[in-house]
């Protein structure tokens, strides 16, 4: 490892030049989320969740419950507590993750949790009938080291892309990441549809899928790591006046301290809370609206596939064209831009007329198109905002806010649903979130201290 490339300090400067440099690594980065996104979609958006209810409903007592560790659980509840268990133990997983980033080589750091969510991954095709603890746990670990390995990876895009290329590599990460899914997706609804022609029971076939999945991402993410070989070596271990090495800051301790330090990075910290608002309406419209076009719009659930497919394919190219835009207008921009297409998007989704399928997807790929876009071009414009020799500890802090803090949205659809009865109202609701962090985006972009490192020149030189 030592005689490649020791990350920034070999690579050029100018940013062509360490855009041809650095082609191998960044093909072993779109590798890596091809690999995971694969998990994302296929094991978190489609099949797990009816799989291991199931599987519970199949386990429970009389009256309906499970008795995990002696707890009563609601057979129907348990899946639901078990992803909740996972997005809670990452923010004390993620934290970690960006230490062992910063002290250690990427690369293996990355493998580690990898190998580790893709075995688990693997292990699941093991689950019986009634197997629902075995399943939690395997989907706890798994959706954890998900997370941490996300987290990980992007640590690498200020090393692979000088900040000019930075938002066009991460958008184009995302969009390697979407035709995957939709190709992997697409061969596992195959074979879901056909089980009994393969002799296979239903409950077979999702095992099958997730053994395939977990499969993908263990072979994929180590083709990915070895592309990026020698551009994840740490930096040097400072030291002492008298020559010893500096203790490094416990890992809680070193993420209070940069939460602090945002305080004099007024950008950072704007666009952070403007990412936690928009996020959370993104996430729940990505995670809500087959609910909503099942319950609310009268959409049949073969009909739902059907959209869901096609927006996989569609925000491939939205993730391109955002990207591209992003280096002519400025990531911020475009970012600002796509929040208010969400805005649109809700608004529309409203009063799409009941049973109009083609509305429907039409509503569905306009979405699809800002999807791809919107969470690439964030993570690339808030690296761009923190210092460089700090950043796996800001994305960390970033992951948990993507992670860890998007449950705002969905618990409100829930609230207004409950309170008002309508799927309709719930759904408009969401806007409070986009509005926010577009008025946030637009403070943001006002304020900022004299050389902050969101003050970056080449940003300011690439885009006028």
């Amino acid at each position: 490892m030592g005689d490649h490339l020791n990350a920034l300090a070999a690579l050029p400067d100018d940013a062509e030049a360490r855009w041809r440099t650095t082609r191998r690594g960044r093909f072993g980065w779109y590798g890596y989320d091809c690999a995971s996104s694969v998990f994302a979609t296929s094991v978190n958006s489609i099949f797990f969740g009816p799989f291991i209810t199931d599987v519970s409903e199949a386990a429970a007592d009389s009256d309906g419950y499970l008795h995990p560790l002696g707890i009563p659980v609601l057979a129907g509840s348990f899946y639901p507590y078990v992803a909740a268990l996972s997005v809670l133990l990452q923010a004390f997983l993620l934290p970690a993750a960006a230490a062992l980033a910063e002290r250690h080589d990427k690369g293996r750091v990355l493998a580690l949790f990898a190998g580790c969510g893709a075995s688990a991954a693997i292990g699941m095709y093991g689950i019986g009938d009634t197997g629902y603890a075995l399943g939690g746990a395997l989907y706890v670990v798994s959706n954890m080291a998900l997370g941490a390995s996300i987290m990980v990876a992007n640590t690498y895009l200020p090393v692979l892309a000088a900040p000019e290329r930075q938002d066009r590599m991460s958008t184009e990460g995302s969009a390697a990441g979407f035709l995957s899914c939709g190709a992997v997706v697409l061969g596992d609804l195959a074979l879901y549809a056909n089980h009994e022609s393969l002799g296979l029971t239903e409950n077979q076939a999702v095992r099958l899928i997730l053994l395939l999945t977990g499969l993908w991402w263990l072979v994929l993410s180590g083709a990915s790591v070895w592309l990026m070989r020698g551009y994840g070596s740490p930096p040097p271990v400072p030291v002492t006046a008298a020559g010893e090495a500096e203790p490094s800051p416990g890992v809680y301790r070193a993420l209070f301290v940069a939460l602090r330090r945002l305080w004099s990075m007024p950008r950072a910290a704007w666009f952070l809370l403007a990412f936690l608002l928009y996020n959370n309406g993104m996430q729940a419209v990505t995670s809500l609206v087959g609910t909503y076009a099942v319950k609310a719009v009268g959409i049949s659930q073969d009909s739902l596939v059907v959209a869901i497919l096609a927006v996989q394919f569609v925000a491939f190219a939205g993730a391109l064209i955002a990207g591209r835009l992003a280096e002519r207008l400025g990531g911020r921009r475009v970012v600002g831009g796509l929040v208010a297409c969400w805005v649109l998007t809700v608004i529309v989704g409203a009063v799409v007329p009941d049973g109009a399928f083609f509305a429907f997807l039409a509503l569905c790929l306009g979405a699809g198109l800002v999807v791809g876009g919107t969470y690439a071009l964030s993570r690339s414009v808030f690296i761009k905002l923190v210092p460089e020799e700090h950043t796996a500890e800001y994305i960390g802090i970033f992951e948990m806010v993507n992670r860890c803090l998007a449950f705002l949205g969905t618990s409100s659809f829930g609230i207004v649903l409950q309170t008002s009865g309508s799927y309709r109202m719930a759904w408009l609701s969401l806007l409070v979130f986009f509005g926010a962090g577009a008025v946030t985006l637009l403070i943001g972009s006002r304020v900022g201290g004299k050389g902050e490192p969101g003050d970056v020149a080449k940003e300011v030189t690439a885009h006028g």
